[in-house]
C-alpha cells in the first residue's frame, strides 16, 4: 500500500502526517489483524486445548460441564465411572445436578476428562 500522507511542519521538523481516510481505515484494519495474529500465536505458544465454539455454548446453559466434556471426549457414563472408580450412577447424579460431588472424585472426574477442574465445578 502506498502512503500518501500530508506532513504538517512545526519549527521546520516534521509534527503530523495526515493521511486519506480509507488509507488511515486499512492501516487500522491491517493492525486489528495483526493483533489477532499476535494473539493466536500466544494461544498456540501456551500449548492448551482449545475447545470449539459449540463447547463454549453448551457451558453457557445449564446443562452438566461434566457432561458436555465426557460427551466431547466420546466416553459413556461407564467409560467415566471406571475412570474414577466410582458408580455409573454416581456420574448420573452429578451431571443432573442431584449430587455436588467430593473434591477427590471431582479432581479425577477433570483429570480423567482431560480438563482443567474449573472447568467441570463453575
Amino acid at each position: 500500500m502506498k502512503l500518501n500522507p500530508q506532513i504538517i511542519y512545526k519549527d521546520k521538523a516534521p509534527e503530523y502526517a495526515l493521511l486519506p481516510i480509507k488509507q488511515y481505515n486499512k492501516i487500522v484494519e491491517l493492525l486489528e489483524d495483526l493483533e489477532d495474529l499476535q494473539d493466536i500465536k500466544k494461544i498456540k505458544e501456551a500449548n492448551e486445548e482449545n475447545f470449539p465454539l459449540e463447547i463454549a455454548q453448551q457451558l453457557a446453559t445449564d446443562k452438566s460441564p461434566i457432561a458436555i466434556f465426557r460427551e466431547y471426549r466420546n466416553l459413556s457414563q461407564t467409560a467415566l465411572a471406571e475412570m474414577v472408580n466410582v458408580s455409573k450412577q454416581y456420574i448420573s447424579q452429578l451431571e443432573k445436578g442431584d449430587r455436588t460431588g467430593t473434591t477427590k472424585v471431582l479432581k479425577a472426574i477433570a483429570k480423567a476428562l482431560q480438563v482443567d477442574f474449573d472447568l467441570i465445578t463453575e
